[in-house]
């Protein structure tokens, strides 16, 4: 009704003030869409009876430049044609194909998705980019949210309003103005370096979480499935040198995520596995310890011939069950920023949790995770690692001091956690007291994620 009374006003208005006469002359307005802060979205109709969208900007308040020569090079199902533009001295306007379906904010309230259903959509959407990101001068979209993502009657993909897009620069560092919706815009689109084809990755994550969980806000107690919040995670990686290099990158991601080609690959290792078991002698036998590794008890933990092998063990377990390399390079010194990454990137902690800066006396507090104001650079000691591994699955353990029957300076906390280590045997095969190793590092988090998944309930 809203829209019917806006549309009345302009057209009893003298549209020719202000609309270009080409664009008045060559097609009628039947409905006004929307209007918000001088854009005004209609839907036209030319005079052969094609419907149209036209999008119209104010030239007061906006300084878009004309991107048809851009929109016109583009030949894709997924892209709506561009038809023509027009302007003056006060109004741009964009008039495009329109295409019959509901965006994606409301097609994914209306109905509820399947996983498969979802998993589909964003692919379809990869495929787009692709044809955006692939060019010899790559189109960046710059605005990928549910609202510019129809879903066409016949279930097809296809993704509009190219406002802000932008053609990618290698030369340039920087984007000057922010551009985008807050919620779905990457750190490098406030104007921290250049956008490029990550720009786009990054908001395809956030529409894949919105899609899994109803929100664009990472929520640790809401519970995605494993192959689809890892991709999640890495299209969203705060660096842009964190996140999948290319769309194609994310669409195989995506396929494989799907549970029947997950069924298939887990089929291909068991074969592969029992393979190499018949295949070898003692490589096969080596190779059977490492797939049939048996669990964690309370009391006990596999015993291997030498700690050298249980850190070799350790990175090969945080890699499998993290999809992660970051312990490769297990000789080095770990620090406080290796710390802080595992429990962000592999732990899925809050950011500012985990990154905040105590500068009260040292002490548990529900605001950050290390009672230390410490920077990344920080090496990292083998009290803390196994403070921070303890912690990060059962709080209560650390802030617990009830044990301790004397203080001896330093901090209570790490003190509770390597009583709790010892007796669980997470320090088996960590034997550097001070400064660890990154190796040494993955040793005490997989051990302690191994005892804590043999305490839960069978």
């Amino acid at each position: 009704m809203e829209n019917d009374e806006l549309l009345k006003s302009i057209l009893e208005s003298d549209m020719t003030e202000g609309y270009p006469p080409e664009f008045t002359s060559g097609y009628d307005i039947m409905e006004c869409l929307s209007e918000h802060q001088g854009i005004t979205t209609f839907l036209v109709q030319d005079h052969e009876g094609n419907d149209r969208i036209a999008k119209c900007y104010d030239r007061s308040l906006w300084t878009i430049a004309d991107n048809s020569p851009i929109l016109s090079a583009l030949d894709h199902q997924g892209l709506p044609k561009h038809i023509a533009s027009f302007e003056n001295d006060r109004m741009l306007v964009l008039v495009r194909e329109y295409v019959e379906g509901e965006p994606l904010s409301r097609y994914a309230m209306e109905k509820e998705l399947s996983r498969d259903e979802i998993i589909r959509i964003c692919i379809g959407l990869c495929d787009i980019l692709a044809v955006l990101h692939h060019r010899e001068e790559p189109i960046i979209h710059r605005d990928v949210k549910p609202q510019n993502i129809i879903i066409a009657k016949d279930g097809s993909v296809h993704l509009i309003d190219f406002d802000i897009a932008r053609v990618y620069r290698s030369g340039n560092d920087t984007d000057t103005v922010f551009f985008g919706t807050l919620a779905y815009a990457p750190p490098e689109q406030y104007g921290f370096s250049q956008t490029d084809a990550r720009t786009d990755i990054y908001s395809l994550g956030i529409v894949l979480r919105w899609l899994l969980t109803g929100s664009t806000r990472e929520n640790k107690n809401v519970s995605i499935y494993p192959p689809l919040d890892r991709i999640i995670r890495k299209c969203t990686a705060f660096a842009p040198k964190d996140r999948y290099g290319d769309v194609d990158e994310v669409k195989k991601a995506l396929q494989n995520a799907n549970p029947k080609s997950q069924a298939v690959h887990i089929f291909l290792r068991i074969f592969c596995a029992v393979l190499c078991i018949s295949l070898l002698t003692y490589g096969g036998i080596q190779l059977y310890r490492t797939l049939t590794y048996t669990p964690f008890s309370e009391d006990a933990i596999p015993g291997f011939t030498s700690d050298e092998e249980r850190v070799k063990d350790a990175v090969l377990y945080m890699k499998e069950k993290y999809h992660t390399s970051m312990f490769d390079e297990s000789d080095r010194v770990s620090t406080v920023g290796d710390l802080r990454r595992a429990l962000t990137d592999l732990y899925g902690l809050n950011r500012d949790y985990v990154y905040g800066i105590n500068e009260d006396m040292p002490q548990e507090n529900d605001a950050y995770f290390l009672p230390w104001g410490w920077d990344d650079g920080q090496t990292l000691s083998r009290g803390i690692a196994v403070y921070a591994a303890v912690k990060v699955h059962d709080p209560s353990i650390v802030a617990d001091w009830s044990s301790l029957k004397d203080d001896n300076g330093y901090y209570p906390g790490v003190r509770v956690a390597e009583a709790f280590a010892e007796k669980n045997g997470i320090l088996r095969g960590a034997n550097h007291p001070g400064d660890i190793p990154l190796g040494e590092l993955a040793l005490i988090l997989a051990n302690t994620d191994r005892v804590f998944e043999a305490a839960e309930p069978k």
